[in-house]
């Protein structure tokens, strides 16, 4: 059964609106019911997880349609990012050339080159004139793609 929110008459499943008062009826399958609080079970403990183990140095895509949030670890010497298929971060998209730039890992820590692209590299909205370490949380435009590092 469902109760009408509109006047309160008490419905058959499936009805769609009211009989009594012609008020619309909520979807059962949309409802929820509240019960009383659950208890976990002893052998689980009280203890929190630990920290999530970090999969080392990355870059995410921070903005660009349905790519947000995908996530590219920087692993080996050199990560090459560019619209060539053969690029170790493949961004397919006009604005960005072939072989666009590159993340260098050196003692120093990442270092970002830009691989004398047509549109430029920016880090944190900046032209990328020579090349730069990236610190955690910089933000790396390729094209119209914005990537963040991720130390």
């Amino acid at each position: 059964m469902v109760t009408c929110p509109t006047c309160g008459a008490a419905r058959p499943d499936g009805d769609r609106f009211c009989g009594s008062c012609g008020g619309a009826l909520p979807d059962p399958a949309s409802q929820t019911q509240t019960t009383g609080p659950i208890e976990a079970p002893a052998e689980l403990g009280a203890t929190p997880p630990g920290p999530v183990p970090r999969l080392g140095p990355a870059l995410a895509v921070r903005l660009q349609g349905g790519r947000t949030g995908e996530f590219f670890s920087l692993m080996g010497q050199v990560t090459t990012i560019g619209r060539s298929p053969e690029c170790d971060i493949f961004l397919d998209d006009i604005t960005v050339s072939r072989a666009h730039a590159e993340v260098r890992e050196e003692p120093a820590g990442f270092v970002l080159v830009d691989d004398g692209s047509t549109n430029g590299t920016y880090v944190n909205r900046r032209v990328l004139e020579a090349p730069q370490i990236l610190a955690d949380g910089d933000e790396v435009q390729v094209g119209k793609f914005r990537l963040v590092f991720i130390a």
